[in-house]
């Protein structure tokens, strides 16, 4: 009667290994319901608390604290109830929990008298006292990185070699026992044990992750044993578990293999090798998917195989939901027992801390990509991950609302600014950078934003190809000279002052060594995009023509000479010799601002409409297409 209730008990504790000849392990079910929906296949996975139980080197993935409980029962009749939490440090995560497993109020039985000794008839003997089964388990977890401890400067040999090990986990459970069994006269029934679990954790790549947990490796002569009062002693088994979890699917072709929009599919897998007892043990698989289609919800299913006798084995469907509300999680479980078929197993599980994967950004800033022409522009933007408790606008603090919004005003300059927006955890931890990044283009007070070449203007002097003058102005219907017109063409294509060549000789008498634009010029000659006068001079100081100014820009673009017609200006005598660059620079689209108006040849060129054809020309229009890319530069 009373071998018939163990073995019994056995198959509860076990589930399913009614033949291992070992203490009973209650970690082998409360594992938490988010692994058990997936087969109990998170070796490889570990991201969150329920870690402490299937690979300890998870643990150190927990960027804030978290805490779990789990209940359920196991055949309808053995209670399962497990609690735990762990906590960030800056010397590595620590966790505790707490698992209980227990039957009470079971019968005792006996022989009835004169039954068939072959098949004997069990009834309840009233003269004992119910029997009842406990076995607590209490675990102290530590997670971390293993660059904590391969920093030192006796591992530097590991670094060398392996530098992508740094980052990955390790972890380590000590586990103690209480086990008690009483009723129907049993003495000595008390017991207690001590265990150790040691993890590994890994990313080869970043949709890969690898893990090993050596569970129960403290040799028996050590201390790793069930000692009952007694006296009887019982060993846990070691096992090896190895497990990979692939990202399958995902919004990101980085972190995923395929993409298809919001959905996440993780595939996993693990193995179990018994070290102490591999002849007579097989290998255990547990295969496990997690599917979340939106972010507040995960999907899971799985296999646990498990041992139904001397290496027989059996593969048990799970399957499981999981539904996040802010920083709650709420899991549930359906675990299927070859050993007890039609039999209704089912767990349940809330988390507090694990917040789901952030569809959007934990940090989310604004304004980003803006074009504007302020001095002083207001980031603001909103902590979405409740980690963050601090932020820092270009190192500076700035105030975080109870809702996690922030401002500030920020003064730009002209050109290109990377806003660096930082978010802390309480401990000073940096959760995630951000740019807000804007580009800021000069104005001029005398170019109002009603002028007809105002944008241009605007990145033009942004690119500082023909700069303003000292009051700040820009004097859009100002004259431009053939020195200046050169020095800014070539400054342009030189990419800066700094760039252009020191004058080693006269290209022509009118401007000499001492000249302020004499490296510009010679060097605008040199590349074919000036030519002098018949009488061999340059004019510098000249204000330039229209025909004369365009036909330094087409030189400078690349602009091709055309047969002229007189389809683009009434005015421009065919056989007049800047007529052929005319066209060509009509077609190229240089001299949009002409449509419908006389060329008018011999008319000063100004300032803006000097502004205007460079706009046009490839080379400038590279550079504004450059300035335009918020992926330059910041």
């Amino acid at each position: 009667m009373r071998k018939c209730f163990l073995i019994i008990l056995g198959i509860i504790l076990t589930a399913g290994l009614a033949f291992a000849q070992a203490a009973p392990d209650p970690i082998r079910i409360a594992t938490g319901a988010r692994p058990l929906g997936m087969g109990k296949a998170f070796v490889g996975l570990a991201d969150d608390i329920g870690s402490a139980f299937l690979n300890p080197a998870g643990i150190a993935n927990a960027e804030r604290w978290q805490i779990t409980s789990m209940s359920g029962k196991l055949l309808e009749e053995f209670n399962y109830l497990s609690l735990s939490g762990l906590y960030p440090t800056k010397y590595g995560n620590v966790g505790l929990a707490y698992v209980g497993s227990s039957i009470t109020g079971a019968l005792p039985t006996t022989i009835e008298a004169g039954s068939n000794p072959d098949d004997p008839i069990y009834i309840v003997d009233l003269t004992q006292t119910a029997m009842s089964y406990y076995n607590n388990l209490f675990i102290l977890s530590y997670g971390d990185k293993l660059k904590r401890l391969i920093d030192y400067p006796a591992f530097n040999f590991i670094n060398d070699r392996l530098p992508n090990l740094k980052h990955a986990n390790f972890g380590a459970n000590v586990k103690l026992y209480s086990v008690n069994l009483t009723g129907d006269g049993i003495t000595g029934g008390g017991a207690t044990g001590t265990e150790i679990d040691m993890g590994i954790q890994g990313k080869p790549y970043t949709w890969l992750s690898l893990g090993a947990n050596l569970q129960n490796a403290l040799p028996f002569a050590l201390g790793g044993k069930l000692r009952y009062q007694s006296g009887w002693e019982e060993s846990y088994p070691a096992v090896l578990k190895l497990g990979a979890a692939v990202n399958a699917v995902g919004p990101d072709k980085k972190s995923y293999l395929r993409q298809l929009g919001n959905h996440r599919i993780k595939l996993l897998a693990d193995v179990d090798y018994e070290v102490s007892r591999s002849a007579n043990i097989p290998m255990l698989f547990h295969l496990g998917l997690e599917w979340k289609p939106m972010n507040l919800i995960a999907i899971r299913t799985g296999i646990d195989q498990e041992m139904i006798g001397p290496n027989e084995t059996a593969n048990n469907f799970t399957g499981g939901v999981g539904i996040f509300y802010g920083d709650f999680r709420f899991d549930y479980a359906y675990h299927q027992f070859a050993g007890a078929p039609g039999v209704n197993n089912q767990f349940f599980s809330l988390s507090y801390g694990i917040a789901p994967v952030l569809e959007q950004d934990r940090l989310v800033v604004a304004p980003d990509k803006l074009i504007t022409t302020k001095l002083v522009e207001q980031v603001k933007g909103v902590a979405v991950d409740p980690q963050i408790v601090k932020v820092k606008i270009n190192d500076i603090d700035v105030k975080l609302s109870p809702r996690g919004e922030f401002q500030a005003n920020v003064s730009l300059m002209v050109g290109k600014n990377a806003i660096k927006v930082e978010g802390f955890s309480q401990e000073g931890k940096l959760i995630e950078t951000k740019k807000a990044r804007i580009l800021r283009l000069i104005t001029y007070p005398d170019v109002p934003k009603d002028y007809w070449a105002y944008d241009q203007v605007d990145y033009i002097g942004t690119l500082n190809i023909i700069k303003g003058y000292p009051d700040g102005s820009f004097k859009p219907e100002g004259r431009i000279t053939r020195a200046e017109l050169s020095t800014l063409l070539i400054r342009t294509k030189a990419g800066g002052d700094d760039k252009v060549p020191t004058a080693e000789g006269e290209v022509f008498p009118d401007v000499p060594l001492k000249h302020w634009a004499v490296r510009y010029v010679n060097m605008a000659a040199a590349d074919n995009i000036v030519k002098g006068y018949p009488d061999g001079t340059f004019r510098p100081q000249s204000d330039i023509t229209r025909a004369e100014g365009l036909a330094m820009i087409s030189r400078f673009g690349g602009v091709k000479e055309l047969p002229y017609t007189s389809e683009a200006f009434a005015d421009v005598n065919p056989k007049y010799w800047a007529a052929p660059i005319i066209e060509g620079a009509y077609q190229e689209g240089l001299l949009i601002f002409l449509k419908g108006k006389d060329f008018e040849v011999s008319r000063k060129l100004t300032r803006a409409e000097a502004v205007e054809m460079l706009y046009r020309s490839r080379p400038v229009a590279a550079l504004i297409k450059d300035l335009l890319d918020f992926s330059k530069g910041y």
